[in-house]
Formats: C-alpha cells, sequence, structure tokens
C-alpha cells in the first residue's frame, strides 16, 4: 500500500498524520468532517457557577483542547482555569495546551482513556472532573470515570458543520489525481460518508482498514471486508499501519 486515504478531521487525526513519515505511506489527507466552535449559553452558565467544583480538566484529543481554549480565552477565564489539574491523552494536546499558558499532565504518551483512570487513582479521585467535548459525543472517557465514582460533567465545545457541495466536488477531483490504494475507515459514519463522497472509488480494489472492531463490523453491514483492524485508537492504527509496510 502506497497511498492511504484518511477523511477524518486535521486535529483527529494528528497523531496518524505526524506518525506515518518515513513508515513509505503517501497519505491522501480529504477530510469529509468538519467542526467549529459551539457552546450552549444554559451549559457556559451551568459550567462557569460550579467552576470552583472542577478539580480536573480531562481532554480527550486535541480538538477538545483547542476549542475548550477559545472558550476559555473567549470568557476570560484563563487564571482561573489555570488553577486546575489537566491531563491531556497525547503531548500534542499538552503543547497546544502550554501555549495557552496551561500547564497539562500526560499519564503516558499516546495513551488510553484507562491510563488517565489509572492516574487518577494512584493521585486521588477526590473532586470533580470537566470533560471538553464536541456535540453528541461518544467518547468513552466521561463513562469511564464515572465508574470510578467521579462526578464528571460533559462541556461542549464544538459542533459538526455541514460540508458544502463545493468542497467535495473538488475533493472528488483530488482523488482523481490522486488515487489511494488503501484506505482508512475510522468510525462507523466515515463509512457511509466515503461510499457517498467517492462513488469513482472502487473499495473492493483497495486495501480496507477499520480503526476498530465496530467499524469492521460497519464495513460487513455495507458488503466490504476490512483487510486490517485496529483496535480503536489512533496509536494502534499507526501502529497497525507501520508493521504493514514493514512487512
Amino acid at each position: 500500500m502506497e497511498k492511504l486515504l484518511v477523511t477524518a478531521e486535521p486535529d483527529e487525526a494528528h497523531l496518524l498524520i505526524d506518525g506515518l513519515s518515513g513508515t513509505g505511506v503517501s497519505l491522501v489527507h480529504l477530510p469529509l468532517e468538519k467542526v467549529g466552535y459551539s457552546t450552549e449559553p444554559e451549559q457556559r452558565e451551568s459550567i462557569l457557577a460550579q467552576l470552583d467544583e472542577y478539580r480536573f480538566i480531562v481532554y480527550g484529543g486535541l480538538r477538545n483542547a483547542r476549542y475548550f481554549v477559545q472558550w476559555m480565552e473567549q470568557s476570560e477565564m484563563t487564571s482561573e482555569i489555570q488553577q486546575k489539574v489537566h491531563l491531556a491523552m497525547n503531548q500534542a494536546e499538552a503543547d497546544f495546551l502550554e501555549q495557552a499558558g496551561i500547564a497539562a499532565i500526560v499519564p503516558r504518551e499516546g495513551g488510553r482513556p484507562i491510563d488517565i483512570m489509572e492516574f487518577l487513582l494512584r493521585i486521588s479521585i477526590g473532586g470533580a472532573v470537566l470533560y471538553p467535548c464536541p456535540e453528541e459525543s461518544s467518547e468513552e472517557m466521561p463513562a469511564l470515570l464515572q465508574e470510578l465514582g467521579m462526578q464528571v460533567a460533559e462541556f461542549t465545545v464544538c459542533r459538526s458543520v455541514p460540508i458544502g457541495k463545493k468542497d467535495v466536488e473538488e475533493k472528488r477531483m483530488q482523488i482523481r489525481d490522486q488515487p489511494p490504494d488503501g484506505i482508512l475507515f475510522h468510525s462507523r459514519g466515515s463509512v457511509i460518508r466515503t461510499k457517498t463522497a467517492f462513488p469513482g472509488v472502487d473499495l473492493q480494489l483497495s486495501t480496507l482498514i477499520a480503526a476498530s472492531e465496530g467499524v469492521a463490523g460497519k464495513l460487513q453491514q455495507e458488503g466490504l471486508s476490512a483487510d486490517m483492524t485496529a483496535s480503536g485508537t489512533w496509536r494502534s492504527v499507526l501502529e497497525l499501519l507501520k508493521a504493514s509496510a514493514g512487512n
């Protein structure tokens, strides 16, 4: 496999984008997802009213960190937010937060939600958690933290933005110029989006990579079969691609 199509939003796929260099795999990055800053007035007021109760702020990805910082700066709450304990999944989030004046801890580089849970168990589970996230988030971190008995508040800081017809047409032209021989499906939704946006791509002739067993199941429902299946994290996808490139 020489050219891999990835349709995830840049902040979500940054670990893969940064890690593919030197593997011999060329990235054809044509995002079919778009996210924009967005908060709900009632939720903002609730978070501000209870801000003293939150001891920890946990970030599930670079996107969550980016839009939370935007809210923080617009709300002029930087000094208050700096007093919290900030936990990030990867160094990229921690570096971004540091640029905004926030010191963040990375329990384990390339980690998983369980690594943050274990870190919280080691230091203390006293205090509530604020979890910035997209609208209608399906991220597993909040549920796992609740299993620890921690109070968790999910705070919507961004939401999906429709991609225009012109953008899709431009991406179709790009994929005609750079036909991939591999396609990564990073989520269940990406299966339908990719089939709809790129009807000219023969999926039967491409190496299909599923980011998780759930995505592999979605491919099967669509009459397709995953050639490779990762374990559900961007780190696992990267390791799978590196192992495949080394064979």
